[in-house]
């Protein structure tokens, strides 16, 4: 059995679960299935870039996404040196919230890091340092994770 017959059948389990059981059900499977990345049997195997339980809001105050958010792919385009899109994706961030540890103009540097449903940049970012380190802001900057 190849991998693609064996995604379409777990698609189609969680497709019967949703029309038998309801959708809070089938939120629930999605939310647990994709809390490891592949190859992972347990989340606390997870890699520390596939952030759980992201909730995004949009401009309205909507729920627009709710589950886990793999920086991964991110990441990959960054040290590609590939570029959204979007004008502000590889700027300079200022840190004028003063939310991340202060440093010289020109330290940290912002990309855009997509959301899925959304047709607009949304509200997502990563902040990357001079020395390396790596925020992640679910919310346009109101709060932060550090990424180890």
């Amino acid at each position: 059995m190849t991998p693609g017959m064996i995604q379409r059948l777990v698609l189609f389990g969680i497709l019967i679960a949703a029309i038998v059981f309801g959708y809070p059900y089938l939120a629930d499977i999605v939310d647990r299935s994709a809390q490891a990345p592949q190859g992972a049997s347990t989340p606390e195997r997870a890699t520390p870039l596939i952030i759980r339980d992201v909730r995004i809001e949009d401009r309205d105050g909507r729920i627009a996404y709710r589950g886990y958010m793999d920086l991964r792919p991110v990441l990959a385009r960054i040290e590609r040196g590939d570029h959204d899109a979007h004008h502000n994706d590889g700027s300079p961030f200022q840190n004028r919230e003063g939310r991340l540890p202060k440093q010289q103009r020109g330290y940290y540097r912002e990309y855009v890091v997509r959301t899925p449903g959304l047709r607009d940049v949304g509200p997502q970012r990563l902040v990357i340092g001079a020395g390396g380190e790596i925020y992640y802001t679910p919310d346009h900057y109101r709060t932060f994770k550090r990424i180890e």
